[in-house]
């Protein structure tokens, strides 16, 4: 029986999107469980997966949107319509895009279901449970933690007031373990073998965020799993005589079309058309309209008006891609940055120096690695969520004396500010400490307030002192073989498209620093797990330069001149500062090349600083560059960045193609030369990962902006933390799941774009079709409509359009004034 408990429980959470903790942030497609679905049939409910229809009635007014824009969007979405015969009579100076844009305009369609707020009856009763067991630092320890959360709550339980007296006496006779009480639950409400993961699932979704990082730490923790909750959820229901959670229609339902329009509906609709479009149209002309109609029932207008939307920024985005040849001469210095919307101002100013030429790659530079610092507890995995860290590295000091002292620095630093904590949470020593310390900490906030940058200066020059800082490298030769780190190097220059080198390579990682914000490791890099990209870059650096590796590069065709020499940087997106790391491993050969690159790379932060203070609220481009700066450290600051809000697409490419648009800090950048990767394995690897993890954000920032309140994680005026855990809204409940309000908009003002992925390829197509067909994940993507794809394998050769039927020619910017059919290709076969 408990094997198979556990096996329904594994089926019941097959569908559940694990939820990373706030601490290290990763963005994640919430609805991921629908992909294999069309995306405008992913009926999760009460949730919206569009704008309401006027938002894009307005856009339509105000010229975002076009009548081009839905013409073609009425022919991608309606194939039918082509099959249209012309109009006649009273109709004959109609299309039938004029008939269906002006339903589209003019029609009320049904008012989008409200966002489902479901009830749990059982929630105040396990989620204070759940807090005090899951809590990393604790005022005090849970009891019986050690022996699992069932088994700790079975015990302490029995003393919760929330409980009647009763209830809590059943509880001393509950099984002891976990899968026994589910099934004990099972046979008390007598449920069939065939309903019960139905039930199972249900009592998942009561609390979907909860559930979701109960998944992710079952992975990662394994103290404890969804067995063990479930187990709980059900004896309190059974205790409190309540039936179990009703089961919600499963995924399956979603994969069923909408239902065709009512006739009836239907007619009105041509009625009301022809009175507009066409007076003294006969019954047959209505009849003709309400056949064309019934093509496009009221369901599908809020998808047309989304594919017209994007449409309309993806033709612009294209129309932008002006090839920009690189300078004849070769460049003095290379800077590699994420490939994060972020980088792409700080490439465009970078490059201002024509000495100076930029590459995209995802911000872990394909160095996989869990880390510690030297003599550190605890480490960090800096890698992307897709992978698991198989290689650990430290550092290894240039200094022990030094390195000693900085330990017991550190040590000492933790251990007060861990005796602050107890102090300050303990039941009386609050009072003794205010009276005690209230006039520094006094004055310490009115710093923090009114002199932001000054406090942060002073607080950090007080660590340096107490734990000085130390040079160090590294360990990356002892966690890899020579052979891995060849390896590596080889898929980065082959993934990154770097073929020629300057005699400067920067290798510049990315993270976010800001103040008295929850969501901070949402602004880190998400290729090194939601924590800053310092030490990859380092690693990085470490194995381009090693001589060994250069060797084996050479002898495989990939050769790194000996007066290259690679530089591990750190790149902050508030600040937008690059600072160089491990400066004590520069040679002095190439120490004045980095001097020149540190002065360029300030110059650039200052444009970019006020290229951004116009988007930012709050902020005024005219302030002085330490005001903008100063929203890092400014602990009342709630927007001290935008962090990849805007994000719409992602150009897999050489930089030649992007170099002349500005793409306004909307684009992910991946570098990519198809001369280079003659295999084809360097694009597999990036359409399988750095493209799934693109759209993980992208949808994270589209239904966040969608679903503020149960996809997102509604306004931060109301949010608890819970440890490094999560947030609550509020005191009990779920975990919020996505990212707050404040991230995506300002009051009801979007600063997100709703919009899709469109990922756009420049690659040989056959090579592009070849991975995708043979990638279920990416096939449901693509086919599915969640994410669109545009490709050419050549700067010469025109875009073309993937469908689920095959390729087919990009439209232009204005279509064709007849509706003429578009020729489609075969899945098997290539433009």
């Amino acid at each position: 029986m408990t094997l198979l408990v556990h096996a329904q429980v594994a089926q019941a959470a097959r569908d559940t999107v694990a939820g990373w903790p706030i601490a290290s942030f990763i963005a994640t497609n919430p609805l991921a469980p629908y992909e294999a679905t069309r995306f405008d049939h992913a009926a999760a409910p009460g949730t919206h997966l569009t704008l309401p229809v006027e938002a894009y009635r307005a856009a339509f007014t105000s010229g975002r949107i076009t009548r081009d824009d839905l013409v073609l969007a009425l022919r991608a979405r309606g194939a039918e319509l082509r099959g249209v015969p012309p109009f006649t009579g009273a109709l004959a100076h109609l299309s039938p895009e004029d008939v269906l844009i002006e339903d589209m305009l003019h029609t009320d369609t049904p008012p989008a279901p409200a966002p489902a707020t479901p009830t749990d009856p059982v929630a105040d009763l396990v989620v204070p449970w759940l807090a005090a067991f899951l809590d990393p630092d604790p005022q005090w320890q849970l009891p019986e933690r050690d022996r699992g959360f069932y088994a700790a709550w079975r015990a302490l339980a029995t003393h919760d007031p929330r409980l009647s007296r009763p209830a809590r006496r059943r509880l001393r006779d509950a099984p002891e373990q976990a899968s026994t009480a589910i099934a004990a639950c099972f046979t008390a409400w007598g449920t069939r073998d065939a309903d019960r993961v139905a039930l199972l699932t249900a009592e998942l979704a009561a609390l979907p965020g909860w559930t979701g990082y109960l998944k992710w730490r079952s992975e990662h923790d394994g103290d404890i799993d969804l067995t063990e909750y479930l187990a709980v959820r059900l004896t309190v229901r059974l205790l409190l005589d309540l039936p179990p959670t009703e089961a919600q229609p499963d995924a399956a339902a979603a994969t069923t079309a909408p239902a065709p329009t009512p006739g009836a509906e239907v007619h009105a609709r041509a009625v009301r058309l022809a009175d507009a479009l066409a007076p003294g149209a006969t019954p047959a002309d209505v009849a003709t309209l309400a056949r064309l109609l019934a093509l496009h029932p009221l369901d599908d207008h809020p998808f047309t008006w989304q594919a017209a939307y994007e449409g309309h920024y993806r033709r612009d985005l294209l129309a932008s891609l002006t090839p920009h040849p690189l300078a004849p001469t070769a460049p003095h210095t290379q800077v590699v940055l994420c490939i994060d919307p972020r980088s792409e101002g700080l490439r465009r100013h970078l490059e201002t120096d024509a000495g100076v030429e930029t590459f995209g790659f995802a911000g872990f530079f394909g160095v996989p690695v869990r880390f510690a610092t030297y003599e550190g507890r605890g480490s960090i995995d800096s890698l992307p969520a897709l992978l698991q860290p198989k290689h650990a590295v430290t550092e290894e000091p240039a200094d022990s004396d030094r390195a000693r002292a900085r330990t017991r620095g550190l040590r000492a630093l933790d251990a007060a500010s861990h005796s602050l904590h107890v102090t300050e949470n303990a039941t009386a020593t609050p009072f003794a400490l205010a009276e005690a310390t209230g006039f520094l900490f006094g004055v310490s906030s009115v710093v923090r307030t009114l002199a932001p940058t000054l406090h942060h200066t002073l607080t950090r020059r007080w660590r340096d002192r107490i734990a000085p800082p130390v040079d160090s490298r590294v360990t990356i030769a002892s966690a890899f073989t020579v052979e891995e780190r060849a390896t590596l190097a080889e898929a980065g220059l082959r993934m990154m498209g770097l073929g020629r080198f300057a005699p400067l390579v920067v290798l510049a990682g990315h993270g976010s620093v800001s103040t008295n914000n929850l969501y901070q490791a949402a602004l880190d890099c998400g290729a090194c797990g939601g924590n800053p990209g310092a030490v990859n870059a380092r690693a990085a650096a470490e194995i381009f330069n090693d001589p060994e590796v250069r060797e084996i590069l050479a002898a495989r065709g990939l050769e790194i001149p000996a007066g290259t020499h690679f530089v591990a940087a750190l790149h902050d997106t508030v600040a937008d500062r690059v600072t160089i790391l491990d400066r004590h491993l520069i040679p002095d050969s190439h120490a004045t090349l980095v001097d020149d690159f540190t002065t360029q790379a300030d110059a650039a932060a200052d444009g970019l600083v006020r290229e951004r203070a116009v988007d930012l609220p709050g902020a005024d481009p005219m302030d002085s560059l330490a005001k903008l700066r100063a929203r890092a450290h400014d602990w009342a600051e709630v927007y001290p960045e935008l962090g990849l809000a805007g994000n719409a697409a992602m150009i897999i490419g050489p930089r030649e193609m992007t170099r002349s648009a500005n793409l306004g800090r909307r684009v992910f950048l991946h570098s990519y030369d198809a001369a280079l990767d003659p295999e084809g394995t360097g694009l597999e690897t990036i359409l399988t990962a750095p493209v799934v993890v693109a759209q993980w954000i992208n949808h994270q920032y589209y239904f966040s902006t969608l679903n503020p309140d149960t996809l997102g994680a509604g306004t931060k005026t109301i949010h608890n933390a819970i440890g490094g855990i999560g947030v609550l809204a509020g005191h009990s409940g779920d975990l919020q799941r996505g990212l707050p309000r404040q991230s995506v908009a300002v009051g009801d003002a979007l600063l997100h774009e709703p919009l899709r992925l469109s990922v756009i390829v420049q690659a040989p197509i056959d090579r592009v079709s070849a991975i995708v067909s043979g990638n279920q994940v990416l096939r449901d993507l693509f086919d599915n409509e969640w994410i669109s794809l545009t490709a050419r394998s050549t700067a010469a050769d025109p875009w073309w359009t993937y469908t689920a039927l095959g390729w087919v020619p990009t439209p232009a910017t204005t279509p064709d004034p007849t509706p003429t059919a578009t020729p489609t290709l075969t899945r098997t076969e290539t433009p």
